[in-house]
């Protein structure tokens, strides 16, 4: 190893010593500006003395190195916790999320259940309504059609008792119409013959009369001093 280097790690030794937790004063040693390579001489020490500040550099680098390493496995541990623990979050707002997706679902699910059943509850409700309506008009149809045909066989029953009265009193009137004839033809019939009788009794009559009158007539005319034409007349 050469001198640069030597002196270039006590110097990085040196600031790590003054960064780290143990404090070690060591010497600064610069390098001359001449491009010889220096020697134990020009740097002012002893060789067993900058054998020392080596050793002492390299155990403080070593240090260093075994804390940084520590730092880093504590940040690696401390990065894979956080990550660990964001990952647990994660897990848990995912379930969160899903229980929360599972619960709407079940809610919406429940939902449109119910809706469903209160529209087959209408549904339901609307047909019975219908079929009662149905029913009632029915009836209601039955009730007319009956209460027409009541009204028909009682319009028929009177209209036939009408024409039976009516046919019963054109026949009580026939009846006495007839006899009524009858009782007409019997007097017409005895008015004839006792108008014949009476007409043949005053033919009888009378020609008996004008006999008489004819006869004295005669008489007269064969009478001497008669009426003048009498016999003429006669």
């Amino acid at each position: 190893m050469s001198d640069n280097q030597t002196v270039e790690r006590v110097k990085i030794a040196r600031q790590h010593s003054a960064i780290g937790s143990a404090t070690v004063v060591l010497p600064v040693f610069s390098a001359p500006a001449t491009s010889a390579p220096p020697t134990t001489a020009d740097a002012g020490l002893p060789p067993d003395e900058a054998l020392q500040v080596l050793s002492l550099a390299q155990r403080t680098a070593e240090n260093h190195i075994t804390a940084a390493n520590r730092h880093a496995q504590t940040v690696r541990a401390e990065a894979q916790a956080s990550a660990e623990q964001i990952k647990t979050e994660a897990r848990s707002y995912a379930d969160q999320v899903r229980a929360e997706a599972d619960r709407l679902l079940d809610d919406a699910r429940a939902t449109f259940e119910q809706r469903r059943r209160d529209a087959d509850t209408e549904a339901e409700e609307v047909r019975q309504q219908a079929a009662a309506a149905l029913a009632d008009a029915r009836a209601a149809a039955a009730q007319i059609v009956a209460d027409g045909r009541e009204r028909a066989e009682q319009s028929d029953l009177r209209a036939r008792h009408r024409y039976e009265d009516a046919v019963g009193s054109l026949e009580i009137k026939r009846e006495a119409l007839q006899k009524q004839i009858e009782t007409l033809v019997v007097f017409d019939a005895d008015y004839r013959h006792q108008l014949a009788s009476f007409m043949h009794t005053q033919l009888r009559v009378l020609w008996g009369e004008r006999s008489e009158a004819a006869g004295e007539q005669l008489a007269r005319a064969q009478l001497p001093g008669g009426p003048v034409g009498a016999a003429d007349r006669i």
